[in-house]
């Protein structure tokens, strides 16, 4: 029982923060504040790397018995929504970047 309500929690959680991440990213391609995107990227891809580790351990499942005292099949979502975070990842890069201004002559 612990394994599937942390399983869906964490799953929930990323969802909740991706989308908080993308209608903030939008403001701020909007507002022309670019490089608070890579704030956005970096503390993505913490969280890309800590939800890779978690699956990794969901995915077993004497490591789920082990660590959690009960085990869950998990479904596919969670790893559907690190490839949604390594995409977000990518273009919070890439839009992040920030033009440089030539020096007046």
């Amino acid at each position: 029982m612990v394994a599937t309500i942390l399983y869906w929690g964490i799953v929930l959680a990323f969802c909740g923060w991706g989308l908080w991440n993308i209608v903030f990213s939008g403001i701020y391609l909007h507002n022309h504040e670019n490089g608070n995107l890579w704030f956005f990227a970096i503390l993505n891809a913490i969280g890309a790397l800590l939800g890779a580790i978690f699956l990794w351990v969901m995915s077993n499942t004497a490591w789920q018995k082990y660590w959690f005292d009960s085990s869950v099949k998990i479904g596919p979502w969670l790893g559907y929504i690190l490839i949604a975070y390594v995409v977000l990842i990518v273009l919070q890069l890439i839009l992040g970047r920030e033009k440089k201004v030539s020096a007046a002559a």
